[in-house]
């Protein structure tokens, strides 16, 4: 039985977040692009893209939406495939939006 490690503290989600999102192509670009050159970057590098909204929306929205958010943040952390993660926000995100449509 294999378990992983979960970070317990800030610090090393940190470095946990840093350790895998230096190998997503394009991240770096992405976190020192000037302003005008992003839109084309995002576009070049989807995964890193995404990975980094994910990150600055951990806790942005009402609970569902973090849950949403920190469930995608925490199985890239995990290593999952970033495409596979994001149909899976993307159909949560879906869930969500039908579930509140008339809030």
């Amino acid at each position: 039985m294999s378990t992983t490690a979960i970070p317990h503290t800030r610090q090393e989600l940190l470095r946990q977040q840093e350790a895998v999102f230096s190998s997503i192509p394009g991240l770096n670009a992405l976190r020192h692009a000037a302003p005008e050159s992003v839109p084309e970057l995002e576009a070049k590098y989807p995964d890193a893209a995404f990975a980094l909204m994910i990150s600055d929306n951990l806790f942005v929205g009402d609970r569902e939406q973090n849950e949403i958010h920190q469930k995608a943040y925490t199985a890239i952390l995990n290593g999952e495939s970033i495409t596979g993660v994001r149909f899976k926000y993307d159909y949560d995100l879906e869930s969500y939006l039908l579930r509140h449509m008339w809030d």
